[in-house]
């Protein structure tokens, strides 16, 4: 045996500090942060691969450290080991310089308060040894350049400039996070290619972290974001966290995890754990998206170690499991109550006198009437039973709604305007002569045939038919003789009903009264103004919903108090058999004819073993052996099976995984989760299916029973706001 070279051992370590391009910024970007830098311009050129600029305006380098700033563990931020304890600068191993020197010519010029306007440019060589040193004018702050950067390392040269797209990307990533947790700093990332300058990242310095977040993600997002916040003492290990995260709705999250900035004690880190709490909570209520957060979370600084690895983004947390309870309740508090928010539609309602079709002016509309849209009216070509009355079909502005109207005129004198008729205007209108009203109507693309003229004839709305095919409706034959009885029955009721809403909605409309029903008065805050106008609603509000009727044999009509809301009932049907499915099924398991034993680490084995039960209603059946050593003991017995598909070992993986971090739950693998929905699928009502009122209050009434009412398993809405009834 013999002893490696200094020169050697050098090269070694400073391979594992700087590994990449992004590497090699962020640990001078860190030493920006640590000098108390307010500006800290990162520029590149041509990505990085001709050089790396980083200028501050910090504290500067006193000319006493010029010889020993480069050199290995040389640092200001600890003097012994039990410092780590309270460290609360980025850096403290003092091998972030000393290896940028082994990877690339690094040249710093420096000046600090007492020597500005005068600064220093020095260069260093590749042991970090202090080569030259050349008076320069600059103002106080620090600027490192790097250029060749991986020169002398061949393979991770030639991998950069084969993957340069791919590593800068993972630098504006990076560099995005220390942007967004840096308080009363300007950080500003510039590249600098043959095509132009372009700026990726740029923050303001008078600015929060909600907008720090923003100018990185994209303002669009802003109405979109909620706050997180949490704080706890347990165990005399105090617990905080504060931050901002999408809500789980589709226009809010992300196809990727790529926009996830996650921080503990203002240190950008990887903790799977948390991460995976955070994205599987947000999917259980937005399955087909990924959150974008940015959450802090602040612990007692000896209960975590941050020396694990030397780009110190791996920690060990001593009370994980506490820091994750308390991440899991401040997530509940917020997502619960925000996915149940719904917009209000206020909608005034349309209430139309009887229309005399030949009371015209001079223009073609109804004399004293203010023109309106007109109403198009397509006649049906059949008598009812000889009675010589003929009805007539009109399009409303609602798909799917059609307005049915009985003509009583002789066939002699039916005729048929050259300009369509305008509604009269209800504000003109004194009292409700006919039955129910039409509603705001649209053209129809059918023929309009000239009809024989003859005066003062009128014509009667007799119903209004909802929830059916318009083309079949427009089609069939309405024989109004057998439904005459019927219909004259509901006259009575309808009109005092709407001779009631016609007086209301002749009242001006008081927005203050709006504004205080959603619980806001006299507010300049459109943030306050924007809930008073949205409703919020919970689990428990589903059974008390009165169930109205069906719309267009798809969606069910519901209401609550002065609101009304239109639940999809395939979606609503299809959460309630998902639950079902998810909570109680019981797969079925494949013995396997040799055991296989599983390699796991000390924490999967001991969770493996505690929740076998858990695992075994997923289908694994597993055997512990104590004989073996820890990592070795578990045998797996037989495999899921659903159908053609078998689950594997990496399924096993992704369930202890889960497990890991909600042990409380009935966790599924992804593949089961996917079965389980396309099966809910097919199980459910269909769009389509005509439903009774019975039916119609059990799939509303099932919707206050679930975890999570709101989206389908596949990430549709299974309700939305209609509009809100006048008062």
């Amino acid at each position: 045996m013999q002893a490696i070279d200094a020169a050697t051992v050098h090269r070694l370590c400073a391979g594992q500090v700087i590994v990449d391009l992004a590497t090699s910024v962020k640990e001078l970007l860190e030493n920006s942060l640590d000098a108390e830098a307010t500006h800290i311009e990162v520029k590149l050129k041509d990505s990085g691969l001709t050089s790396i600029t980083i200028t501050d305006n910090g504290h500067g380098i006193d000319e006493s450290s010029f010889s020993t700033l480069c050199r290995k563990h040389w640092t200001s931020k600890i003097s012994r080991f039990e410092d780590l304890e309270c460290v609360s600068t980025f850096g403290f191993r003092g091998e972030a310089l000393s290896s940028l020197c082994s990877v690339a010519q690094v040249t710093i010029t420096t000046a600090t308060r007492d020597s500005a306007p005068m600064g220093t440019e020095l260069e260093y060589d590749l042991r970090g040894e202090l080569t030259k040193q050349t008076p320069i004018a600059r103002e106080r702050g620090t600027t490192v350049r790097l250029t060749n950067l991986f020169a002398k390392w061949p393979v991770r040269h030639q991998d950069l400039k084969k993957n340069i797209r791919r590593e800068y990307l993972r630098l504006v990533s990076l560099v995005e996070q220390y942007a967004i947790i840096s308080d009363n700093v300007r950080v500003s990332l510039v590249n600098q290619t043959r095509t132009g300058t372009t700026t990726h990242v740029r923050t303001a310095v008078q600015s929060d972290r909600l907008t720090r977040l923003l100018s990185v993600i994209g303002a669009s997002l802003r109405p979109h974001m909620v706050r997180i916040e949490h704080g706890c003492t347990q165990n005399s290990d105090e617990v905080k966290i504060d931050g901002y995260i999408s809500q789980p709705i589709p226009e809010a999250g992300r196809s990727g995890a790529d926009k996830q900035y996650l921080s503990v004690n203002n240190r950008p880190c990887d903790v799977p754990h948390i991460k995976r709490l955070i994205n599987e909570t947000y999917r259980s209520y937005c399955p087909a998206k990924y959150p974008v957060f940015a959450i802090s979370i602040t612990l007692n600084a000896q209960t975590i170690d941050v020396n694990l690895t030397p780009d110190k983004r791996t920690i060990l947390i001593r009370h994980e499991s506490l820091v994750l309870d308390a991440l899991r309740n401040a997530l509940g508090r917020v997502l619960e109550p925000v996915e149940s928010v719904f917009s209000v539609n206020r909608v005034q309602p349309q209430i139309a006198a009887p229309v005399n079709i030949d009371d015209e002016g001079p223009s073609g509309s109804a004399a004293g009437v203010s023109p309106v849209q007109p109403q198009v009216v397509a006649p049906m070509q059949r008598d009812d039973e000889g009675t010589g009355e003929r009805t007539r079909t009109a399009e409303t502005s609602v798909p799917g709604v059609i307005r049915c109207f009985a003509d009583d005129r002789p066939e002699s004198s039916r005729k048929r305007p050259a300009n369509p008729v305008p509604e009269p205007n209800p504000a003109h209108t004194k009292k409700l002569k006919d039955p129910l009203p039409p509603a705001p109507p649209t053209r129809t693309s059918r023929p309009q045939p000239t009809l024989p003229t003859q005066p003062t004839a009128s014509k009667k709305l007799q119903t209004m038919v909802i929830g059916n095919c318009r083309n079949r409706i427009q089609n069939d034959t309405c024989e109004w003789t057998r439904t005459h009885d019927r219909m004259q029955r509901k006259h009575a009721r309808h009109v005092a009903q709407l001779e009631e809403s016609q007086e209301r909605s002749m009242d001006p409309v008081d927005i203050a009264d709006d504004a205080a029903s959603g619980g806001v008065q006299n507010t300049d805050d459109p943030e306050q103004a924007s809930r008073a106008l949205s409703r919020l609603i919970h689990k428990t509000d589903f059974a008390r919903m009165s169930v109205i009727g069906q719309f267009n044999h798809g969606f069910i009509v519901a209401r609550l108090h002065s609101d009304l809301y239109i639940v999809d009932q395939h979606a609503a049907d299809e959460k309630h058999n998902f639950e079902h499915l998810q909570h109680r099924a019981i797969i079925s398991s494949q013995p396997l004819i040799q055991p296989s034993r599983l390699e796991l680490s000390i924490v999967d084995e001991a969770v493996a073993i505690e929740h076998q039960s858990t695992l075994e209603r997923n289908g694994f059946r597993i055997q512990v052996d104590d004989t073996k050593s820890p990592g070795h003991k578990v045998l797996l017995l037989s495999q899921p099976v659903i159908g053609q598909t078998v689950f594997d070992q990496q399924d096993f993986m992704e369930l202890v995984g889960k497990l890991c971090v909600c042990p409380e739950a009935m966790p599924r693998c992804e593949r089961a989760r996917k079965m389980f929905a396309s099966r809910a699928c097919r199980m459910s009502i269909m769009v389509g299916d005509p439903l009774s009122l019975a039916q119609m209050s059990s799939v509303v009434r099932h919707l206050s029973e679930l975890d999570h009412p709101w989206n389908c398993p596949h990430g549709r809405p299974t309700m939305r706001h209609l509009f809100r009834l006048p008062t």
